[in-house]
């Protein structure tokens, strides 16, 4: 389940941004984009600290994200749960040193401290 749950989420997920890089006019420059990118990131847990350090800036950005996609006349749901995930992270801002097993613990804890869209609270608030 672990596994499909991320196939299918990330196969799902590249077919809103294509949409959307189709809407505005940038499917190849996605494509080329998506070509120089080096993957390994569900065989290489060890950079999810980082992702956790940048989640305070990352949300909004899915907020913002969510919103373009929303004016593109295409679903917000994948965009708008993510910063909700984010937000398990957010007092891990700019800790780039906390171990792999504290962060997949954030994620269990059901503690995070910041609102998610709808200025509603999130998770265990």
């Amino acid at each position: 389940m672990a596994f499909a749950s991320y196939q299918k989420a990330a196969r799902t997920l590249a077919g809103v941004a294509h949409a959307l890089a189709d809407a505005h006019g940038v499917d190849d420059q996605l494509t080329a984009e998506a070509e120089v990118m080096i993957s390994a990131i569900l065989s290489g847990p060890e950079h999810l600290p980082s992702v956790a350090a940048r989640a305070g800036h990352w949300a909004p950005e899915m907020d913002e994200v969510a919103d373009s996609l929303r004016a593109a006349d295409l679903p917000t749901d994948m965009a708008e749960a993510t910063a909700r995930v984010l937000a398990f992270w957010e007092q891990d801002e700019d800790r780039y040193d906390l171990p792999v097993v504290h962060t997949l613990s954030q994620l269990r804890s059901g503690r995070s401290t910041q609102t998610g869209p709808d200025n509603k609270q999130g998770p265990g608030r």
